[in-house]
This record gives structure tokens, C-alpha cells and sequence, in this order.
């Protein structure tokens, strides 16, 4: 079972986002969200509600491991919105475009 850190890990990649993008939504530091990452913290009770509400996240996914990354259709898309980025990018990068 993956431990809170990575379930962070996971969050912010399934985002699409960097320490720095991810840090700025949550107003916080890319020093603070890689230590939470690295586990040499862990998110405050703040920061895990700013997850909830800034980002659609599912809490008892993120403190617990159980359930769906996200809790609505909103936080579905921004997933599928990540995805589609990255498949982009991919077909460019070998000339499809």
C-alpha cells in the first residue's frame, strides 16, 4: 500500500503539475511540497484542505489510501486534461503532429 507521501507524489503527477505549480495552488513552497513528497513532513491540516478545495481532491484517498484520487466529474477532467497534455507532447516530440 503506498504511503501519504507517495499518494502526493501521485496527486501532483496525475495533475500534470510540477513541485512549483503544485506548490503555488497550494500556497505554499516547492521546498514544502517536496518535503512532504520525501517524507520529512507531512501536509498540514491547511494544506490538505486547500487539496480538497483547490484541487477537487479526495481526502480519505490522500490520508488513507482508499477511494478515487478525486471526488468530482471537475477533478476527473483535470485529469483527463493532464493526459491528453502529455499525449500531445508525446506525438510532437516524434514529429506528429
Amino acid at each position: 500500500m503506498k504511503n501519504l507521501n507517495e499518494r502526493i507524489r501521485i496527486l501532483r503527477k496525475q495533475l500534470g503539475m510540477s513541485q512549483e505549480e503544485f506548490a503555488s495552488k497550494l500556497e505554499v513552497t516547492k521546498q514544502a511540497i517536496s518535503n512532504m513528497e520525501n517524507s520529512k513532513s507531512a501536509p498540514s491540516p491547511a494544506v490538505l484542505y486547500k487539496m480538497h478545495k483547490t484541487l477537487d481532491v479526495n481526502l480519505n484517498y490522500i490520508i488513507a489510501g482508499s477511494g478515487d484520487i478525486f471526488t468530482t466529474e471537475k477533478g476527473n477532467k483535470a485529469l483527463k486534461a493532464s493526459l491528453l497534455k502529455e499525449f500531445e507532447q508525446m506525438l510532437k516530440s516524434r514529429g506528429i503532429e
